[in-house]
């Protein structure tokens, strides 16, 4: 099975999907942390004031009424006493440093100080269970109302703990609390506690849209890839045809003008190709068509003569030339068949094939129990088993024909012999036509055309052979089929 990854398609969308999502993290950052920024001054710029607006209505308050006035002074997130000592007696920086340098700008003649931490409290707005002697008393229908009346220290409520105000059910939210001390004109200091937003997660809407663009940028950029990569699959597979053989190739000449361009190349070339390789499989089935008629001539001739040791030297010759000639015609048409693919059982070609070789002498078993189909020309898969088998005898002094599927699902026939095998540096050179490594395996003699027809058999069904050495000894030759 393909993987979508491996394809163009697969990863030009793989590609923009990735550039697209990074390009709106490195936004939703820069968008977050500006947005944050601003509210976060904002916030900071609001308790700065209401701070020194506090601090100024103080002055003009008596000493001794101070504490009483500033319980009265509410605020949705703030709190207000005066003392002695101030809660806090140096900035650290940050947001505080910001917030006491604005009220000290506001308060020339006052000293501040601010710290500001990150803490998980109760939120704003909660709702809490009325009393149910207030029901009906003004406070609209509903038993739960939103009260805005800031929280009350150490999550009690109004009328006590556990009361009916208790911030128990209330909420949690991540807020910044600041603490700021401030030093009034008769030496007391005004200490306030505030609440700031804390950090806020990107809007949702903005997530949203950020996946719908993801998807129609991803579709894009199926469609664009897809309009690429179908006529480059049809040029491979037509490429594919042309290296199986096939005449009369031809790929579909479609998408953008660089892909026209590369498949009107391909059809020209499959073209040249195709009528120099049909002018020489001509040329070679001529050849090999009228040399039979002189070598049967010379048989004839050499049947008349009367001296039987010159008779048969002359008809081994003639045997000799039979058999090139048979073998040459057999190389021309190897993988130009035309022969219909047609679905058969490897197993049992190899069990009858081993059973005629056995019946002529040839040493060579089969081990193939199990069925193993595959959509072939069974002519010439049949061709090719028995020129490895007759390989493997010749050669090996006998062989074990073997039938089987490999971890890619391919079907694989394996003849292997115990022979002295081939040096290695011979073992490419074994499907060239007319080549024999005889010297290296025994005295047998041949035309050296066996494998190469073999090889071409092979690539014609988009398959390929596989000779090696064994260890200790022996050679195994693999035909591989898709």
């Amino acid at each position: 099975m393909i993987n979508p990854l491996n394809t163009l398609t697969g990863r030009m969308v793989s590609v923009t999907i990735v550039a697209v999502m990074v390009a709106y993290a490195i936004a939703f950052a820069i968008y977050t942390n500006e947005r944050g920024s601003a509210l976060r001054r904002a916030a900071e710029t609001n308790v700065a004031e209401r701070v020194a607006f506090t601090a100024e209505r103080l002055r003009d308050i008596p000493a001794e009424r101070r504490t009483t006035a500033v319980d009265s002074f509410r605020d949705f997130s703030m709190r207000f006493s005066v003392s002695d000592e101030p809660q806090i007696t140096a900035n650290l920086g940050g947001a505080g440093t910001r917030i006491a340098t604005a009220i000290s700008e506001r308060l020339t003649d006052s000293n501040a100080h601010a710290q500001t931490r990150i803490v998980d409290a109760p939120s704003r707005r909660w709702r809490v269970e009325r009393d149910p002697r207030d029901r009906g008393r003004g406070r609209g229908r509903d038993d739960r109302e939103w009260d805005d009346r800031p929280p009350p220290p150490d999550g009690f409520g109004a009328g006590g703990p556990g009361g009916p105000d208790s911030l128990s059910d209330a909420p949690t939210v991540r807020v910044t609390e600041a603490i700021i001390s401030v030093r009034l004109s008769d030496g007391s200091w005004l200490n306030t506690s505030a609440r700031l937003p804390g950090p806020r997660p990107a809007p949702v809407s903005a997530i949203v849209g950020a996946l719908i663009s993801i998807i129609i940028v991803g579709i894009g950029a199926a469609l664009v890839s897809r309009q690429i990569g179908r006529p480059l699959s049809d040029l491979a597979k037509a490429a594919q045809a042309l290296g199986s053989g096939q005449s009369n190739v031809s790929a579909p000449v479609s998408g953008p003008e660089d892909v026209r361009r590369a498949s009107t190349a391909f059809n020209a070339m499959a073209e040249r190709l195709g009528r120099q390789l049909n002018r020489q499989r001509q040329m070679l089935w001529a050849l090999s068509h009228d040399l039979r008629t002189p070598i049967t001539a010379i048989r004839l001739r050499a049947e008349l003569i009367e001296d039987d040791a010159e008779r048969q030297r002359l008809l081994a010759s003639v045997a000799e030339m039979e058999t090139l000639t048979e073998q040459a015609l057999s190389l021309a048409r190897a993988g130009a068949s035309d022969e219909a693919r047609s679905t058969v059982d490897l197993a049992e070609i190899a069990r009858t094939l081993c059973g005629e070789l056995q019946d002529m002498g040839v040493n060579v078993t089969a081990e193939a129990n199990e069925a193993l189909m595959v959509e072939c020309r069974p002519t010439e898969i049949a061709r090719a088993m028995r020129n490895l088998a007759e390989n493997a005898a010749k050669y090996g002094g006998g062989g074990i024909m073997r039938t089987y599927r490999n971890e890619a699902n391919e079907a694989v026939t394996e003849v292997r012999d115990e022979g002295p095998g081939v040096p290695p540096e011979l073992l490419t050179k074994l499907t060239d036509p007319f080549f024999r490594a005889d010297e290296a395996r025994s005295e047998a003699k041949g035309a050296g055309l066996g494998l190469a027809i073999t090889q071409a058999i092979a690539d014609s069904h988009g398959g390929r052979l596989i000779l090696e050495n064994l260890t200790p000894r022996g050679f195994s030759a693999k035909l591989v089929l898709p």
